[in-house]
């Protein structure tokens, strides 16, 4: 095809210079030959102008317009003239007819061209001065409807794609750039952005932080209450996926209480460290072992360890309620010391109110608390007493912090006053100290909790306004804020206190789970799972099994999330090894793995993987697994086959070694390396186990000892018997190396050089064994290899053309030669 295109070229160019020859010539070869209506720029290259003229030349055979002394040599191309050797001094002239049928107009002045195009403007246009501004609600345009808008576009791992402005502070990225990075997290953490485009309309990519993060925050309130509860629990091995249980007992509420309250003074997070000490203080009276009940020789009666956990919980309200009590008595102490006393009662505090109130000189007052432990004859008479106050309108008389405390000594919560008012005991006072006032003086002094708690229930739950005298449970973190309760429309639970619900469920053993443990009853933050898994575990301990499977699946799934974003990814797997069900605990062990598991060894990560192999007893192929996952991702053939043997996957790795890495070693002749994969996988445990093992990678393994035979007996010298075993191997391979499957050239290119390198081998061994003279030192002649034993093993190998011809070559010379010796032969007998 290209020969005839060429052909059809210089036809053409031999039909135009015909025709040009034919033209008078004139000596005039300095004018340029154009046209009068497309004038050519003087800066046009030589070639340029040649072909215009060329083009007007076979359109046109007369010459009125051009100028009539043009040379030849313009107007050809200079393919043409290179090839038809024709002078370029050759000219040629219009004819005369022709010439005075057409003038040559003078030329048209040239007129100055105004571009009119697009133009890149260097940054975004302001909104008053867009040609779309105040067009933006036309429809039909989308878009100068959708102009200003962009897509929010949401990744994993929170990361997000925009082009508005940067969301992530300086500060975080600084953060970022001296922490650990993580590929993959339940919670956000920021992460350095990366700016997608240089130009005006820029694409930021970062990584949101729901929270605020500390930049030192310590993880010691992550790790500390989970190595307490590791210490507490019992790795179960029955199954391939470990499962792990909380031992039965109180024992890891005393740790989690004693590391509290250490922590509560030194760690950073002091509002949620503070609610965490709350609860396990609160676990620890309620269930946890008392030195009063442990000091009986025989067991307590119910009714003594009603009175011991009553005692013990009374001692948590005071605990708890101490530091607003010494806040509030700081500033009324010397302006009001009856509001004083009042706190120091809401704290059972009463010495130091019956001191407070004598230091006052208020000796009366003073008389009457030091009654609050006696009989319920007090009360009676103090009822009396503001009874007939009111009949009297004495009351009007009396200042109401007063009255309040003897309303509080009397037992009654609210009391109507005689000019249209009420005192209420509980209208200043948090939960925990409305509900300490109903246990310590508006009830018998043998009251439950259970009690207790029912009356402070009803204190916040009747129906009309006018009979609540008392605050609802609240979270710490919602207290004085003035949050109003409102129940939620699908489920009638409303928002309440973790340390309310523990009361409930010791009150009663099936209260719902699922509000105990809600995120929302401990801290601001609804994804913070860390207190309610662990008291979730606790209470397993204590046999409290009533959470429903979904809501147990939420948790345990959220808290490893969690412990995943903060780096804990080791932990996380600890978490997810508490799922009962056995199908579900492996997958999510292995999908966590293959998040995580990096190819880089690194001490952190061999400490990691000594602590889920020895620790957690988690199987280490699982780890291998992952990491050929990874090595998979990242394209690194070697790591993936190497990890895939470690995690026993024996078909798999048997299946990348042949396909990617056995060519390349056969080609660059690194046999060591090859030859550790296929040793590993012979064995017959792993090789019976292997599709394909005798086609393929017993095969390459068969050729690779081979080699070392002959460099064996290069080295050393050799036996007959080892001649023969080498040629039975040799043998051998001549009739499997074309079971080798190839996928590619570089699978046949190194299917052909083991099949060449066989053949040379082959002819060597048969050479030695058939030499005349074994025990001589000559150098054996490959020519003189008989062709029998030769010829059936050669044509077997799968070898290409150039290489087959030159083996036959080598064959007929072969055969030629034991033609001649056998006629000799003849002819000498």
């Amino acid at each position: 095809m290209k020969a005839s295109l060429l052909a059809d070229e210089e036809d053409a160019d031999m039909v135009l210079d015909q025709r040009f020859s034919r033209l008078p010539s004139k000596a005039d070869t300095s004018q340029e030959i154009c046209s009068p209506r497309l004038p050519i720029s003087a800066s046009h290259s030589s070639k340029s102008r040649s072909l215009v003229g060329g083009l007007l030349q076979s359109k046109f055979t007369s010459g009125a317009f051009f100028s009539p002394s043009a040379s030849v040599q313009e107007c050809r191309t200079p393919r043409t003239s290179s090839l038809m050797n024709i002078p370029s001094t050759s000219t040629w002239s219009v004819p005369p007819p022709l010439t005075s049928m057409f003038t040559v107009p003078s030329p048209v002045p040239e007129v100055q061209l105004k571009t009119v195009g697009t133009r890149r403007q260097p940054g975004l246009v302001a909104l008053e001065k867009s040609v779309t501004y105040g067009r933006g609600k036309l429809l039909m345009d989308m878009a100068l409807f959708m102009g200003r808008s962009f897509r929010v576009g949401w990744g994993p791992n929170w990361t997000l794609a925009n082009s508005g402005e940067q969301l992530s502070g300086s500060y975080e990225l600084e953060n970022h750039r001296t922490a650990n990075s993580m590929e993959y997290g339940f919670l956000p953490n920021p992460v350095a952005i990366k700016s997608l485009s240089e130009s005006p309309f820029k694409v930021h990519l970062e990584k949101l932080s729901v929270r605020k993060k500390k930049p030192d925050e310590d993880l010691q309130l992550y790790q500390i209450p989970l190595e307490l509860k590791l210490k507490h629990s019992t790795v179960h091995v029955d199954e391939l996926c470990p499962l792990i249980v909380p031992n039965l007992g109180v024992a890891v509420i005393h740790d989690y209480a004693d590391w509290v309250k250490e922590a509560s003074a030194d760690l950073l997070e002091a509002q949620i460290v503070k609610q965490w000490s709350l609860t396990w203080t609160l676990c620890e009276a309620l269930w946890g072992h008392l030195k009063e009940l442990d000091s009986q020789l025989d067991e307590p009666s119910e009714y003594f360890q009603i009175l011991e956990r009553r005692r013990a919980f009374s001692r948590w309200l005071s605990q708890t309620a101490a530091p607003q009590i010494e806040e509030e008595v700081s500033l009324t102490r010397k302006d009001n010391p009856v509001e004083a006393v009042f706190s120091y009662l809401t704290g059972k505090r009463i010495s130091e109110a019956c001191s407070l109130a004598q230091q006052s000189g208020d000796h009366r007052l003073a008389l009457l608390l030091s009654q609050l432990v006696g009989s319920q004859s007090v009360r009676e008479l103090l009822t009396m007493q503001l009874v007939d106050w009111h009949q009297l309108q004495a009351d009007g008389f009396i200042q109401d912090e007063r009255l309040r405390i003897f309303a509080l000594l009397a037992g009654k919560p609210v009391w109507q006053l005689s000019e249209q008012k009420q005192i209420n005991v509980c209208s200043q006072l948090d939960w925990k100290r409305s509900l300490a006032v109903h246990l310590w003086y508006l009830l018998p002094p043998t009251a439950s909790i259970s009690r207790a708690l029912s009356m402070y229930e009803e204190a916040f739950q009747n129906t009309s306004e006018s009979d609540r005298y008392a605050c609802s449970p609240l979270p710490s973190y919602l207290e004085g804020s003035g949050y109003v309760v409102e129940e939620e429309q699908d489920s009638q639970r409303p928002l309440q206190d973790v340390c309310f619900h523990l009361l409930k469920l010791y009150s009663d053993r099936h209260y719902d789970l699922n509000q105990v443990l809600e995120p929302r009853s401990i801290t601001a933050d609804p994804l913070d799972y860390r207190l309610s898994w662990h008291l979730w575990e606790m209470l397993r301990a204590l046999n409290y099994t009533h959470l429903s499977e979904q809501c147990e699946g939420v948790l345990q799934a959220s808290y490893a999330g969690q412990l995943e974003s903060e780096g804990l990814w080791e932990w996380a797997i600890f978490v997810l090894l508490h799922i009962d069900n056995s199908s579900t605990r492996e997958r999510a062990v292995r999908e966590l793995l293959t998040r995580h598991c990096q190819l880089l060894e690194t001490p952190e990560s061999w400490a990691k993987e000594t602590f889920l192999t020895q620790k957690l007893c988690v199987p280490a192929e699982w780890i291998h697994e992952a990491k050929a996952v990874r090595a998979h991702m990242e394209s690194d053939r070697h790591l993936e086959a190497l990890y895939l043997f470690k995690a026993g996957h024996w078909n798999h790795c048997h299946k990348l070694v042949i396909r990617h890495l056995a060519s390349d070693a056969i080609i660059n002749e690194n046999y060591d390396h090859l030859k550790g994969f296929l040793e590993d996988l012979a064995p017959p445990e792993r090789s019976g186990l292997i599709q394909d093992w005798e086609t393929s990678g017993l095969v390459y393994l068969d050729y690779i000892r081979v080699l070392e035979m002959v460099h064996h007996i290069q080295q050393v010298e050799c036996s007959g018997y080892e001649l023969e075993q080498l040629q039975t191997k040799v043998t051998s391979l001549c009739s499997r190396i074309e079971q080798i499957q190839c996928y590619n050239a570089k699978d046949r290119l190194a299917q052909s050089d083991m099949a060449k390198r066989v053949a040379n081998l082959l002819r060597v061994v048969l050479s030695l064994q058939h030499a005349p003279d074994a025990t001589s030192d000559s150098t054996p002649d490959l020519q003189r290899v008989p062709l029998g034993l030769l010829a059936p093993h050669i044509g077997r190998l799968p070898m290409p053309e150039d290489y087959a011809l030159e083996e036959l070559r080598s064959l007929t010379q072969s055969y030629l030669r034991e033609l001649t010796l056998q006629e000799l032969t003849i002819g000498s007998q």
